[in-house]
């Protein structure tokens, strides 16, 4: 009894020593796992070189870091943050991107100039991680982007004033997602109101499990088998001629249940509205002058071409799966917050550039200006973008 005892006590400790080696093995190669198994965890950004605490209080990416992706059919966000599978990838040419960040992680040219003619601040849609030529390329000899993914305006106000402001530039463009600039607003707002920061809120209410990287892998098998067991309601069928494959990010469609007069009056868009309005009163003190690009979500191009069964499909999927009401109204209310942005910028006197009509263009002739398995623009999007972008920019130099 003694000797089996004893056995299942060495049993236990070789174990133990085994995961633990393995565990130390698998943190010391943290930033070379795949990203779709660690960027859940509370210390991914802090260990990829992000920095989360900075002088301005925005999000900076890792600072000189050198960039390489493999884009392929499976890039993007849908396929690891929705039932889509890797059967349902659409034909795709495989390509590189590769690019140098700066010293503050974006995608700039060193040294900065001390004065530039047009800065363009925004979210991932700018940072455009995946795409070769980003739609603000060629736009001016002087140009400085400052865009960071995953924020919204109240951030990207931080990074104004910090870097743009200072170099007084004739031009500045917001580029506004429609996607989730409004919640990324009202969570850095929340954070602010914490007294917290980005580095802090990450490890909040975290306990030790949530930092393994053995304990994530099992978290990903079981979410990955529980994906799989589940019918899938993506790809569905856009009646465009030809007929598009699409699908949707779902946690982007709530904001289309939501009416102009509720936007409004919400708190994010109040934030979001007084971003804009000292924004544009730093400018104008400077002699130059905002313009707010509004981006669209994929939903609001490809769901009036979708039939009625489809959509019933996915608003009955959307709102088991979220715990949704209300998503039956994203037919009264596509438009609204395209609506309310149009409104914010003529109140506060700036000029307002809606990107939606000649994406819209693009899509009614069956082309396809989003990735299908990522809620981005693809290069045709970009191009779409950097056309209607250029034009605008022709058409107001003229006038002024």
């Amino acid at each position: 009894m003694k000797q089996v005892a004893l056995a299942t006590t060495k049993a236990f400790f070789l174990l133990l020593v085994t995961v633990m080696a393995l565990e130390f093995a698998l943190q010391l190669a943290f930033p070379r796992l795949p990203k779709v198994l660690v960027e859940p965890m509370p210390q991914y950004l802090e260990r990829l070189g992000y920095r989360l605490d900075t002088a301005h209080g925005a999000l900076e990416y890792p600072a000189r870091e050198r960039v390489t992706y493999d884009v392929t059919p499976l890039s993007g966000d849908l396929y690891h943050l929705t039932c889509l599978k890797p059967a349902d990838a659409q034909p795709f040419a495989p390509y590189e991107v590769s690019f140098l960040r700066d010293g503050h992680g974006f995608r700039n040219v060193e040294p900065w100039p001390e004065a530039v003619d047009l800065v363009i601040i925004g979210d991932s849609f700018t940072a455009a991680e995946l795409i070769q030529r980003p739609f603000w390329q060629d736009l001016s000899q002087s140009t400085l982007i400052l865009a960071v993914p995953g924020t919204g305006t109240l951030e990207q106000q931080r990074l104004f004033d910090a870097f743009a402001l200072p170099r007084k530039p004739k031009t500045v463009v917001l580029a506004f997602f429609a996607g989730n600039d409004l919640d990324n607003t009202l969570f850095y707002a929340n954070m602010l109101r914490q007294g917290m920061t980005r580095q802090e809120i990450a490890h909040l209410g975290k306990n030790p499990l949530d930092y393994s990287v053995i304990f994530r892998m099992l978290q990903f098998l079981f979410h990955s088998a529980a994906h799989a067991a589940v019918d899938c309601h993506y790809p569905v069928f856009a009646q465009t001629d030809p007929v598009r494959p699409v699908a949707f990010f779902g946690q982007t469609l709530p904001l289309l249940r939501r009416d102009k007069t509720s936007l409004l009056q919400s708190d994010e868009l109040r934030l979001v509205r007084e971003s804009i309005a000292e924004m544009t009163s730093a400018l104008e003190a400077n002699a130059g002058r905002l313009i707010l690009m509004y981006i669209p979500q994929k939903a609001e191009l490809y769901w009036r071409y979708l039939d009625a069964a489809t959509k019933e499909l996915i608003i009955d999927v959307e709102s088991r799966n979220r715990n949704l009401s209300g998503l039956e109204a994203i037919d009264d209310n596509l438009t609204a917050q395209r609506d309310a942005m149009r409104e914010v910028a003529d109140e506060i006197g700036i000029a307002f550039l809606d990107l939606t009509p000649p994406l819209a263009a693009a899509v009614a002739e069956g082309e396809m200006p989003y990735f299908f398995a990522d809620t981005h623009w693809n290069q045709l999007g970009h191009d779409i973008a950097r056309n209607a972008l250029l034009d605008y920019l022709i058409r107001s130099n003229k006038e002024l």
